[in-house]
């Protein structure tokens, strides 16, 4: 067991991003210390083992046991995190549930409506009486203008003036 100490501190310092200087500094000894136990050249006192250990927020099993002593140690916390992705997936059930066929017509209505919209305001490719997309020489698609283009806005304004002459003269008929 205390062959895997030095190891162990040395793969936990790392794994929380300290340097032996840092790390040194936080348990209140110098760097050399540190890297005379991680070489496994010496042991720390019991006090410094306890600083280590709270420092690097590890029980006796993360500082002294195998690599497999650990990895079965960390089996609960691998069965809680399961667990909690379970949650999260039937969270997820719920609300495919909750969107049921209702939501997914109003939103395909809405698409629908959408598109419909777009192709008033914007050009769309000509197409011939089987359906098939025209195009002209260079291979480029022919377009035909938006619906908006082609609204005859001034034939309209000078309707509404022709009305508004008449409203306003009708009285004199």
């Amino acid at each position: 067991m205390i062959e895997n100490f030095g190891g162990n501190v040395a793969r936990l310092r790392k794994e929380y991003g300290l340097s032996q200087e840092e790390m040194a500094e936080k348990i209140g000894v110098n760097k050399q210390t540190i890297s005379n136990i991680e070489r496994g050249v010496r042991y720390p006192t019991f006090e410094t083992l306890e600083k280590i250990a709270n420092v690097l927020k590890a029980g006796p099993i993360q500082l002294f046991g195998t690599m497999k002593e650990i990895a079965i140690s960390d089996t609960e916390s691998v069965v809680d995190r399961i667990d909690d992705y379970e949650d999260r997936v039937q969270a997820m059930m719920r609300f495919a549930k909750v969107f049921d066929e209702q939501y997914l017509k109003e939103i395909d209505d809405a698409f629908h409506k959408t598109k419909y919209i777009h192709q008033l305001f914007a050009a769309q490719p000509s197409h011939d009486e089987e359906g098939n997309i025209l195009v002209n020489d260079t291979g480029e698609k022919k377009m035909t203008p938006a619906f908006f283009e082609t609204i005859p806005f001034d034939q309209i304004d000078n309707l509404v003036k022709k009305i508004d002459y008449i409203k306003d003269n009708q009285k004199l008929l």
